[in-house]
């Protein structure tokens, strides 16, 4: 973690040379001899799918900092069309990507979860959660109806999980608050689309405290 946990507030910061070593040799660099931030960078790290950590040597010394631009090779996007705004849905990909930073707490949550922890196959872990880039797929995933006990659809700070075998009972969380159980394929049966998008905007404009009271 060290030195990239460092960089997560995406300042420019100058780092020692054996850093700069470690990071263009630990795994194959992912950007080289690109422009971000007004400023021309050597190279860039990343690994999975995140953010790319630029590197760059100047004066004799080293910096590195955390950029907006997601790894290429795992967002399917390039880094030509990232830098010229041509990628569509980047925006919402980003959100996804800062979102997945929640996976272990929403993790030990469904652990705590008498129905949740039962999942066993697949078993209930880190791979059960699924980034949503829009609402549309969130609710479409709900529509379809019929996901194994653990299955993890997210977007934003808002994850949801399954707490029966196609019972389509999902336990709500926000941030680190599980504070409801939630029929959303019956609602969209039921009630329809819209009246789904409604429920989903109140919990997301729902402050955490009023999530927990259920006020939302």
């Amino acid at each position: 973690m060290g030195l990239l946990h460092d960089l997560d507030d995406g300042k420019k910061r100058e780092i020692s040379e054996d850093d700069y070593d470690y990071f263009l040799d630990v795994l194959p660099p992912v950007a080289f001899r690109f422009r971000w931030n007004n400023e021309n960078w050597h190279f860039g790290f990343s690994e999975g799918y995140d953010y790319i950590y630029a590197f760059t040597k100047q004066g004799g010394k080293y910096y590195a900092a955390k950029t907006d631009l997601l790894n290429p090779y795992e967002c399917g996007i390039s880094l030509e069309d990232q830098l010229q705004g041509k990628a569509p849905h980047l925006k919402e990909r980003k959100e996804a990507t800062r979102a997945a930073s929640w996976i272990p707490t929403w993790l030990k949550i469904g652990k705590q979860n008498a129905f949740i922890r039962r999942a066993s196959d697949p078993p209930f872990n880190t791979q059960s959660f699924h980034a949503c880039v829009n609402d549309d797929e969130l609710l479409d995933k709900f529509a379809h109806g019929n996901w194994c006990t653990g299955q993890a659809f997210y977007r934003g700070d808002l994850c949801f999980i399954e707490q029966s075998n196609g019972a389509g009972e999902w336990l709500v969380i926000k941030q680190g608050t599980p504070f409801e159980s939630i029929s959303f394929g019956q609602i969209i049966r039921k009630q329809g689309h819209d009246a789904a998008q409604a429920l989903l905007d109140r919990l997301r404009k729902a402050p955490v405290e009023r999530c927990r009271e259920l006020d939302y």
